[in-house]
């Protein structure tokens, strides 16, 4: 009887052991859990920033979402993702609301879309400038031009109003 007492007891052991084992794999993903969702936040603000200043939007592939055949997906500078069912109605949810991999999937989807467009941006503004910079300094040659050689004078008259 005794060493069915025994078995009886490393099997209550080896079950008691198991419920520490998964305690503390509940108590790590749990960990992971509120790891991801500070990991997400801290990702969402610091890209809403950028995207924000920038103002571009980007065309999601509906595939990305599981949206069905004819909706169109939008992620906008506020980092809000903009659903356009077949039907044409439209739903808004935050990037940061959707699951781990869909913002993964989202954001390995767009980000090559928004350099290339912050790309052209800064060319098309470089040009300007560079346009503008030229401009200026050929104007500066040309005589009287130069807004420090001349004195410029208000002759405007102040007129009072006068009621009746």
């Amino acid at each position: 009887m005794a060493s069915n007492g025994a078995g009886l007891d490393e099997g209550l052991a080896e079950a008691v052991k198991a419920m520490e084992t998964l305690i503390d794999e509940a108590v790590q993903v749990y960990e992971l859990d509120k790891e991801k969702l500070n990991v997400v936040d801290d990702v969402y603000n610091s890209l809403k920033l950028i995207t924000s200043f920038l103002g571009f939007s980007v065309d999601l592939h509906p595939d990305l979402l599981n949206l069905p055949q004819g909706s169109r997906a939008i992620l906008t500078p506020s980092l809000d993702v903009v659903i356009i069912k077949p039907n044409y109605k439209s739903e808004t949810k935050r990037l940061d609301q959707y699951s781990l991999e869909e913002v993964a999937d989202i954001l390995r989807y767009s980000t090559p879309t928004l350099i290339s467009m912050a790309r052209a941006d800064r060319i098309y503004k470089n040009r300007k400038i560079a346009f503008l910079k030229s401009a200026t300094t050929k104007l500066k040659k040309l005589p009287h031009t130069n807004v420090e050689d001349n004195v410029l004078t208000d002759t405007s008259r102040h007129i009072e109003r006068v009621e009746s």
